[in-house]
């Protein structure tokens, strides 16, 4: 038989997909009352329904016809760069203007910044540094980018992020290829739900700063997509980026913004590349190689949505009632987080540190554990050694019971 694709392309197929799985969970709930969906990262109403801010939907409803259905230009508006600036920094925001050259470049959700990341930082065949629990589609941004991936231990001892695997795993990754790329997805980790410390954050930097005076080329790439799900105050939820201001000159920062989270807008694939970096050249350099990604991958973002987010951000009164649906949304997510980790409590069921975001991770050693839960009407999404439980997607009234027959099977 001829071979019809590229060899490059020989490796391609998707293994545990996480929507194919939720498809199967969707499938199976029309057969059988009792099902327990807790696959995929959306929010939900208690009632089933996605959680649609009213906010969102009013502005979407009233866009004009060249709002909506013209070609959005490459490099978004001011009102949508600008404000999803000064959303993901907060108090931060004069700071990090002040302190860095700076540019926004909009994206087909988080998933397209963190794919233009990969593919223009990195050499072939070099491999991106992040923690051994993961989001697993990063693997495929990887592969499709000729890039691969190596981990550290997110954990020590005593479950707290471990900065000394990752110090000695940047070193050493550094000085083998001649270039460290770090993806770190914090605060509310997927899948674990860790928020790491200002200190952990402080270490990090420590530790990028001492791999960037060997004379070596250093990206961070911060994925920031559930920054407003955390538990603790909101007002703390961006006290993180205070330890950017100790990064040295030319590194370079890429922060990952996710509409799909922030705004529920998931299929409608915007979010945002944020480029920081003290050096002029680099954010050039950032912005260059930017925009010819977005226009030589997709084109352009969607119109709709980068209007969407750019009007809340720069009308006051939408801003506000926004926020003030976030706190709803946000509130939703604690209360469903509370029960979970009191049930587990009650039923001794030992789960990873959660401090926020769409998803709590389970600890399992049952090599069967996805079929046998399957076999007990409930779908998670299994990964390494836990499974992936979303509680975004999770009604109050079934959590005591998933949480049983978790421990049942685990």
């Amino acid at each position: 038989m001829k071979r019809i694709v590229g060899k490059h392309a020989e490796y391609k197929k998707l293994e545990s997909n996480i929507l194919q799985i939720s498809q199967e969970a969707k499938a199976a709930k029309k057969q059988f009352a009792d099902v327990i969906d807790a696959t995929v990262g959306m929010l939900h109403q208690e009632e089933g329904n996605v959680f649609k801010f009213q906010t969102v939907d009013e502005v979407l409803h009233n866009l004009s016809d060249s709002e909506t259905y013209h070609y959005a230009p490459v490099r978004g508006t001011k009102d949508f760069t600008e404000g999803v600036f000064n959303w993901v920094f907060g108090e931060n925001a004069e700071m990090i203007r002040k302190n860095f050259k700076y540019s926004v470049i909009p994206t087909t959700g988080g998933s397209g910044a963190i794919s233009n990341s990969f593919y223009n930082f990195n050499d072939f065949n070099q491999k991106v540094l992040l923690p051994n629990y993961y989001w697993s589609p990063y693997q495929n941004f990887a592969l499709e980018a000729n890039v691969d991936l190596k981990t550290f231990l997110m954990y020590d001892e005593n479950f707290k992020f471990n900065v000394t695997d990752f110090k000695e795993k940047a070193l050493e990754l550094a000085k083998e290829q001649n270039r460290l790329c770090v993806l770190l997805n914090d605060p509310s980790n997927n899948p674990t739900g860790l928020c790491m410390t200002k200190n952990d954050w402080h270490e990090v930097i420590n530790t990028l700063n001492e791999v960037n005076r060997l004379d070596i080329p250093v990206i961070l790439i911060h994925d920031i997509a559930y920054i407003d799900y955390q538990l603790k105050d909101n007002k703390y939820s961006r006290e993180i980026f205070e330890t950017y201001q100790n990064l040295d000159e030319d590194i370079l920062a890429i922060v990952v913004f996710s509409g799909s989270k922030t705004f529920s807008l998931y299929g409608f694939r915007v979010g945002a590349q944020i480029g920081l970096s003290k050096s002029q050249d680099v954010v050039d350099n950032f912005v260059r190689v930017g925009d010819y990604s977005v226009r030589g991958r997709f084109s352009s973002v969607s119109q709709p949505g980068i209007n969407i987010i750019g009007k809340i951000f720069t009308h006051n009164d939408f801003k506000k009632r926004f926020e003030n649906e976030m706190n709803t949304a946000r509130n939703l997510l604690k209360a469903r987080a509370n029960l979970f980790l009191e049930e587990a409590e009650k039923n001794n069921l030992e789960i990873l540190p959660y401090c926020g975001g769409f998803f709590i991770s389970v600890p399992t050693k049952n090599k069967n554990i996805f079929k046998d839960l399957v076999n007990d009407h409930v779908f998670v999404i299994p990964m390494q050694d836990i499974i992936r439980v979303a509680i975004s997607s999770l009604s109050i009234q079934d959590i005591p019971n998933l949480v049983k027959k978790i421990k049942k099977h685990i």
